[in-house]
This record gives structure tokens, sequence and C-alpha cells, in this order.
């Protein structure tokens, strides 16, 4: 199996995060968002894309990093606004590596 990491300047960079604050934080959030990126496609990484892998491409990547920066934004479980999901943006950057299934 393909160890996928982000960088942290990268994740710092797409969020316009100039401090080293939150870089444990970061971390964390960048490991969740691959695992959940991983886990809604259905495979596992790898070096090329077969039944079982995926390569891990710039569209899963931008997936990635839009979900960092929503669990980043939204750190609580509560919020006093009201918040709207932004229809199809990181699902839509995930679906073409999934394998049609029944869930």
């Amino acid at each position: 199996m393909e160890r996928v990491k982000i960088d942290i300047d990268e994740i710092k960079n797409y969020l316009r995060i100039d401090h080293d604050e939150d870089d444990a934080l970061l971390d964390t959030l960048a490991e969740s968002a691959l695992e959940v990126a991983q886990t809604h496609i259905g495979k596992r990484w790898g070096e090329e894309t077969t039944a079982e892998s995926v390569r891990f491409t710039k569209g899963i990547k931008v997936g990635c990093l839009m979900y960092i920066g929503h669990l980043y934004a939204n750190r609580e479980v509560v919020t006093d606004y009201q918040q709207y999901e932004v229809p199809m943006a990181i699902s839509a950057l995930w679906n073409p590596y999934r394998e049609p299934a029944i869930y």
C-alpha cells in the first residue's frame, strides 16, 4: 500500500495560513481527509489504478484540501448561524474514482 501524505506547507498555502500554531491540528485533519477519501472511493491508495487500488490524483488531493478546509473552519459541533452545503464539490472530485456499488 502506498503511503500518501499531503504536505503541511501545501495545506497552509491552500488555507492561507501563515503561522505554525495549528500545524499539529492540520496534520490530523489531513490524515482524516485521506481516510475519508479512501473510504468514500472504496479503494486503497496504490501506484496505479486497479480493481483494488487507485492512484492519488490531483483531483483527489483537491477534494482532500477542500475537506481539510471545511474541518478547519468548522471545528465545533454547533454554530450560531445557518450553514449551507456546497453541492457536489468534494464528492464531484472523488466520485469518478469510486466503484459503482449499492450501499
